[in-house]
């Protein structure tokens, strides 16, 4: 992408953005984030509102996949998991380190 879009060392790009009109024949609405109970604490480690919490989410995200026809087998939790099981389901991003070093970030 640093190439495709000229940048100089030292420069990447954190995301894309495309701009244009939503096709009004489609349902869309926003995806729902992850709780702030899921992954703040406070003070100590608490593995038990964590669990309750990504409990309810992936409710909410199950719902919303089926909601927006999304082709997602189970929950976010599962869908989380198999994006990062293997090498090849981390779809480029076990190489982001080299990228970044060809960019010129003195990584170690």
């Amino acid at each position: 992408m640093a190439k495709l879009l000229g940048l100089p060392p030292l420069v990447f790009a954190t995301f894309g953005m495309c701009v244009g009109y939503p096709d009004p024949a489609k349902i869309t609405a926003v995806k729902h984030r992850l709780p702030q109970s899921a992954v703040l604490h406070r003070e100590t480690y608490q593995l038990a509102a964590q669990t309750e919490a990504i409990a309810l989410y992936d409710g909410v995200m199950k719902d919303f996949y089926a909601a927006q026809k999304m082709p997602v087998d189970g929950d976010w939790s599962e869908h989380s998991v198999r994006r990062i099981a293997t090498v090849a389901s981390l779809s480029g991003r076990d190489r982001l380190r080299d990228v970044l070093k060809n960019l010129g970030f003195g990584l170690r």
